[in-house]
């Protein structure tokens, strides 16, 4: 089983770090709108829209990479007295919490994305970009902060019923 959990690990791990090139991209865009602003006076009417576009990109798709890392907010004034089994047992509620949640984004997010597809729903800007893309970031990281959220949530009950994996218990302690 803990091969199968390092497994949806490595896919977020690999997405995450895709879309981290994102982030340089986006840079590349906002200096190039500076430059032509500010230093030859021609603003551009695309680089707004491709930013938001490329930064959407990276907040759905780094969710679940952020979790790999446990790097989403917890109460720790709580948290950090617990016991590892105690620790345990509220990753194990709180993913189930998470999964019931992208549930919804990905049911609710996939048929907008479907819709915009059929219907070929475009930006309503001077680009008119296909939404499509940027609407299937939704469903996409919601699937992958899911997966991953199970995976969290696995290990959890693999320590409850007495896992003794040195990799599963220090995900648990201090």
């Amino acid at each position: 089983m803990t091969k199968g959990l390092k497994v949806i690990e490595a896919v977020n791990i690999w997405v995450g770090r895709i879309a981290s090139y994102l982030i340089l991209a986006i840079v590349g865009v906002v200096m190039f709108e500076v430059l032509a602003r500010y230093i030859f006076n021609a603003p551009t009417k695309w680089s707004n829209e491709i930013s938001q576009y490329m930064l959407a990109a990276v907040a759905m798709l780094g969710g679940a990479f952020c979790l790999v890392d446990g790097g989403h907010v917890r109460v720790d004034i709580f948290y950090r007295g617990f016991s590892p089994r105690m620790r345990a047992i509220v990753e194990v509620m709180s993913c189930a919490m998470v999964v019931l949640f992208v549930l919804a984004i990905v049911w609710k997010g996939g048929e907008l994305c479907y819709e915009a597809l059929i219907e070929n729903k475009k930006s309503m800007t001077i680009l008119e970009l296909p939404l499509f893309p940027s609407m299937f970031m939704v469903p996409l990281g919601a699937f992958l902060l899911g997966l991953q959220s199970i995976a969290r949530a696995l290990r959890g009950l693999l320590l409850l019923m007495g896992g003794d994996s040195p990799e599963i218990r220090a995900m648990f302690e201090g």
